[in-house]
């Protein structure tokens, strides 16, 4: 730590409550964004009230400290990025502090997406919907003057402010308020603070001496958000600065409070995906749907349509090869009849009267609406999803010209694009004018990077001289600032005196929009590529491999970190997403997937050595990471996340080995394996709460969770006895139905056996042979989580032995648990170099999944007796990870009478051990609490899922029995009659100290 942060944490101490980070690891979290750039940040602080935020600006503005607010960043112009003190507001200005009947009133850390989940509640919402919104916040939004694709029916955020609290540049609090909102003694007010009337005053004296330049400055454009917006903000009622300082990026005041406009939720909705043999075609299409007043009109290009139908089969089917454009449109309207109708009046117009479309596809209700919309949804992902080498660069991708002017400005951006020999890919919002072309360009090529000053200056200046804007959707941040002056033209010196009104000493969010910075390159991208990892010393005249510890191919590694484009999607609080459990109950940027690939990024561009991966302050961001793996399956680019945190781990316990409790948590397997040996005597210690304090103390593992109980005879052990670890007779069995090797993995082995028995029971229903292979072990997922790799590859290499010969043999091998099939599917190829690895991975099913096939074969039995019961059925993370599909809910709504309730909206929160140690106890209940709030819920009455751990979860935090839905098929087929005792029986809730 240099001498600034020691005196600035110096300095702080006593005043402050929030986190100040100061370690370059923590700050590095903060020096990129969803954007091209990199600036590695003084300090970030992290306030946690007002309180805080005015004083760590008074002290900025005393010292002189530059300070930039930042929300998600997920801006993809670098609006928050900077030198100075980097002010994360995400964390904990995260209240919804009123919802009235026609407004809300919230903190700027509020996610939009969560904002109007709960406006829904009352039948309302917040208008504006960037692509960002489960993720962004609104101080974000707020700051940009976000729109989104309904911008042409709801125009901007600033079309639905009341009132802003706001921080100013002096650390000084004030409240803004819109003309005619707030009134006392019969007069307007529009401003409280004693700071924010001299600003008043002083920006209405500017605004009205400039008045008729501001007129006449105004642009061709419908939409504009560059610079400092300055229509409407002078008008009769005196002064609206609600409207300046939104979209003002904090370059004016802090946000701490906003008093917003909500709309009803539409009547009705209709959306048509049209599909055209040209782009000329689209555009010409746009104009009908525009001025039938669609409150979104989306065009998407050729080469975004062939990436789509690449990445996404589902779309494949949607869309037709023949269709080099297609356009999206939705209506609202006041009823569902209207809705409806304006659709299928586009319809007519576009493919009877005019034979522009070759495709309609009309959706009337909110599934169908959506499934639509999954086309743009899929679109960008899929550009995150192109490998090495060039990719869709957003550095002007947030241009804006006259709607009829659209059909000339792509066929000279396209010629522009020729003449630097690149393309790019469209994404159109047809009806406002607003186009996003990204660029394809390589960040590694150095003859790519000479060319992005270039493009943009070139297509810059031609939207300026086609009367449109640099800006007109996303930001100015530091892509488009160097181009502000030359589209304000003579009113730049206006905006640069706003500023100075404002932040005389320009410490808020500098060099944005106004005011450069000749000292530093207008771009500062992002680090350079990646050293290669050091090899070891030279064996037998040959390099050794790169010093990794998991597998990797030669530049796989750097691959992965930099795929990352930092786009903040793995920040969504989404409840139908999953990625990522962890960022959910802290909101911190250091828990997001995004931020373990930022510090591997920086860390592998300056030292690629296994000891510099291991260092402590990396594994602290590494525990960030419970292998769910939902980002590797969730994110747009298909970041291996959770094999970075593994290798991270991995290379840590190396250098430093394990503590006790990781100790004991990578030898769980083993020591329950042992522990059911003496399960009477166990069960009995396990139930003393002196045994569990000194357990605690000892090992770290929580008092207060509930390890369940021992089996008094472990299944390998029963499966023995009756015979199942024989390999089956193949005389007079039925050749063409697959042989099963049943991998039992720990929980159905010592803690229930029942499982194990029921996954048997049911197969041999089916007259499905099953070998249950003797001495094999559980999975090793215990060890692989701790960072113990060589117990894991051990444990992985002693399974494959044996299981590797049955599948040569013809056998499947069948997992009851998740874990264990994610364990020898994908885990296990990156532990073992070996054709047996890849060989037992092709043959590994997950039992749900292999039941599903069955059915889907016409091979299930269907002679189930009814269960007159209600199902909560959790998903598990690893069911979804496996990418088999989801078959639970399905296989249990065969059986008749039984009702189940699909629960697919969080993590259960235990990630195997993850929730068994004291340290993590509370942080898994949080990480659960959205799935426990369903089970909480009166039509649910017992529980399911595939996951021993879940279920450990689930019955614990709600008091409900929870089965394997193998055991419910099991109950329904009239076999294993314990299970229906055990299903009678209430489980043991949580311990309480």
């Amino acid at each position: 730590m240099d001498a600034k942060c020691r005196r600035l944490r110096d300095d702080w101490r006593g005043h402050f409550r929030g986190d100040l980070l100061l370690d370059e690891q923590s700050r590095g979290l903060y020096a990129t964004d969803a954007s091209l750039f990199e600036i590695l940040p003084h300090a970030v602080a992290v306030p946690i009230d007002d309180d805080d935020l005015r004083f760590l600006v008074q002290y900025a503005h005393e010292k002189q400290i530059p300070i930039i607010p930042r929300g998600a960043g997920t801006g993809v112009a670098g609006e928050s990025l900077g030198v100075g003190i980097v002010v994360d507001l995400s964390v904990h200005f995260r209240k919804i502090l009123e919802i009235g009947s026609d407004f809300v009133r919230v903190q700027p850390g509020v996610v939009c997406q969560n904002l109007n989940r709960e406006l829904a509640k009352h039948g309302r919402r917040f208008a504006p919907d960037p692509a960002s919104a489960s993720s962004c916040t609104i101080g974000g939004m707020l700051a940009t003057n976000a729109s989104g694709s309904n911008a042409a029916r709801h125009g901007y955020t600033r079309d639905h402010v009341q009132a802003l609290s706001l921080v100013f540049d002096n650390g000084e609090a004030g409240v803004v308020h819109r003309p005619h909102s707030v009134e006392k003694n019969g007069k307007p007010v529009l401003a409280e603070g004693k700071r924010l009337d001299a600003i008043t005053r002083s920006v209405q004296d500017l605004l009205e001496r400039h008045a008729v330049l501001i007129q006449e400055s105004k642009l061709r454009t419908p939409f504009n958000r560059c610079g400092y917006l300055l229509d409407g903000v002078l008008n009769h009622g005196g002064i609206d600065l609600t409207k300046l300082l939104v979209g003002s990026e904090g370059t004016l005041a802090f946000f701490t409070e906003a008093t917003l406009r909500t709309i009803p939720l539409a009547g009705g909705r209709s959306a048509v995906l049209f599909g055209f043999e040209s782009l000329d075609s689209a555009l010409r299409a746009s104009e009908h749907a525009r001025t039938r007043l669609s409150s979104a009109c989306e065009l998407l290009d050729r080469r975004l349509l062939t990436l789509t139908r690449t990445q996404s089969p589902e779309m494949a089917k949607l869309i037709p090869v023949s269709a080099e454009a297609v356009l999206l449109v939705e209506f609202e309207r006041d009823s569902v009849e209207e809705a409806r109708q304006a659709g299928l009046e586009l319809i007519d117009v576009l493919q009877r009267q005019h034979h522009l479309a070759i495709l309609a596809l009309p959706a009337f209700d909110d599934a169908s609406i959506e499934r639509l919309w999954q086309v743009r949804e899929a679109a960008l992902p899929a550009l995150y999803m192109l490998g090495k080498g060039p990719r869709p660069l957003a550095f002007i991708e947030d241009v804006g010209v006259p709607p009829e002017a659209m059909p000339e400005f792509l066929g000279r951006i396209q010629t522009i694009l020729q003449r630097f020999d690149t393309t790019a890919s469209f994404m159109i919002h047809a009806a406002t004018g607003q186009i996003h072309a990204r660029p394809f360009l390589d960040l590694d090529d150095p003859a790519d990077v000479a060319k992005l000053w270039g493009i943009a200056d070139e297509v810059h200046g031609l939207v300026i001289g086609m009367g449109g804007t640099i800006s007109s959707q996303h930001g100015t941040g530091i892509a488009r600032t160097p181009w502000v002056e030359k589209q304000s033209g003579r009113l730049f010196p206006v905006l640069r005196e706003l500023k100075h009104l404002f932040d005389p000493k320009n410490i808020l969010n500098p060099c944005k929009i106004v005011g450069l910075d000749p000292s530093r390159p207008a771009w500062s991208l992002r680090t350079g590529k990646p050293k290669a990892a050091e090899p070891l010393p030279e064996t037998n005249g040959k390099p050794a491999p790169p010093a990794r510890i998991l597998l990797w191919s030669t530049d796989e590694m750097a691959e992965q970190v930099n795929a990352c484009n930092g786009c903040g999607s793995c920040r969504t609080e989404d409840f139908n997403r999953r990625m990522c459990p962890m960022f959910h109950v802290t909101h911190a940027e250091a828990a997001s997937p995004r931020a373990k690939a930022n510090v591997l990024r920086r860390l592998l561009s300056t030292d690629a050595s296994s000891k510099a991966i291991g260092a402590d302050e990396v594994r602290d961001i590494a525990d960030l990471c419970i292998n769910c793996k939902m980002c590797a399956t969730e994110c747009p680019a298909h970041v291996n996340i959770p094999k970075l945190m593994l290798e991270a781990k991995a290379a840590h316990q190396v250098e430093h080995g394990l503590d006790r409790t990781e100790w004991i948590l990578s030898r769980i397997e083993s020591l329950s394996s042992m522990g059911s040996n003496f399960a009477r005597t166990t069960n009995t210690l396990l139930g003393s709460r002196v045994f569990r304090w000194m357990m605690e103390k000892l090992s770290g593992l929580s008092r207060q969770r509930q390890v369940p109980a021992f089996a008094a005879r472990n299944f390998l052990k029963r499966a023995r006895r009756r015979g199942w670890t024989r390999k089956p007779r193949q005389r007079g069995m039925d050749r063409s139905l697959p042989r099963v090797a049943y991998f039992v993995d720990l929980f159905p082995n010592v803690f229930d056996p029942l499982i194990a028995e029921a996954t048997v029971a049911v197969l041999h229903h089916h007259g499905i042979p099953v070998h249950v292979p003797l001495g094999q072990k559980a999975c090793g997922i215990t060890a692989l989580s701790q960072g113990d790799i060589e117990l894991a590859r051990e444990t992985v290499r002693h399974n494959l032995r044996l299981l590797a010969e049955l599948v040569r043999e013809g056998y499947t091998v069948v997992c009851s648990e998740p874990t264990a099939a994610v364990m020898l599917r994908k885990d296990s190829l990156d532990l073992i170099d070996d054709p047996d690895a890849a060989l037992v991975s092709e043959h590994t099913m997950e039992l749900t999944a292999f039941l599903w096939k069955l059915h889907e074969q016409g091979r299930l039995r269907t002679d189930f007796m009814p269960l007159d019961l209600s199902l909560g059925h959790h998903v598990p993370c690893h069911v979804k990870a496996l990418g088999m599909g989801v078959h639970g809910p399905a296989l249990l709504s065969l059986i008749p009478q039984l009702r189940v309730h699909t629960i697919d909206v969080s993590c259960s929160g235990m990630a195997g051990t993850f929730g068994l140690t004291a340290a993590n106890h509370q942080a898994s209940l949080q990480a659960g609490r959205p799935m426990l709030d369903e089970m909480a819920r009166p039509r649910v009455l017992f529980g399911s899922t595939e996951c021993g751990s879940c279920r450990m979860q689930m019955e614990q935090g709600s008091g409900k029995r929870t089965l394997h839905p193998v055991q419910y098929l099991a109950l329904a087929y009239g076999l294993v009659p314990e299970i229906a005792r055990k299903l009678r029986r209430p489980p043991r809730g949580l311990v309480t100290p």
